[in-house]
C-alpha cells in the first residue's frame, strides 16, 4: 500500500505543478466542466424567460388571445451571446480536447440558439440545448 500512497501523491502533485505552476493549460476535466457550467447558465436563463407572468392589468382573455413565442429582450440576448462566445472559445482553445464531429455539432447548435440561422423563440433554444 505504501507505493499505491507514493504513486498517487505523486500524481496529484505532478498534475498540480503542470497545471497551475507552469499555466499550460486546464485539465480535461477542468475544460468539460467549465464547459458544462456556461451550457447550464444558458439553460437557466432560458428556462427563467421561457414562460414570464403574464403582464398586470389585463384579463385572461386578452392574454389568451395574445399568445405569442417568447423571445428574449436586449439584456437576456446580450448574456446569452456572451454565453455562447465564451462557449465558442473554450471549444477553439482546447479543441484537441474535443472530437471533430462535436465540435461541428456544437458549433451548428450555438448558431441556432444564437439566432444566426434564423429567428428562433425561447422554447427552440430550450429544445436545441
Amino acid at each position: 500500500t505504501p507505493v499505491f500512497l507514493v504513486s498517487y501523491f505523486s500524481t496529484l502533485i505532478f498534475k498540480f505543478m503542470y497545471y497551475a505552476l507552469l499555466k499550460l493549460g486546464k485539465s480535461r476535466e477542468e475544460t468539460f466542466a467549465s464547459f458544462r457550467d456556461i451550457l447550464t447558465d444558458i439553460d437557466r436563463l432560458l428556462v427563467m424567460r421561457d414562460n414570464p407572468p403574464p403582464p398586470a392589468g389585463h384579463s385572461e382573455s386578452e392574454l389568451a388571445s395574445h399568445v405569442a413565442p417568447c423571445v428574449l429582450g436586449r439584456d437576456d440576448l446580450g448574456m446569452l451571446m456572451l454565453l455562447i462566445h465564451e462557449c465558442r472559445t473554450i471549444m477553439w482553445r482546447d479543441r484537441h480536447r474535443f472530437q471533430p464531429k462535436v465540435i461541428a455539432n456544437v458549433s451548428e447548435d450555438l448558431d441556432e440558439i444564437a439566432g444566426e440561422r434564423g429567428a428562433v423563440s425561447v422554447r427552440q433554444q430550450l429544445q436545441i440545448v
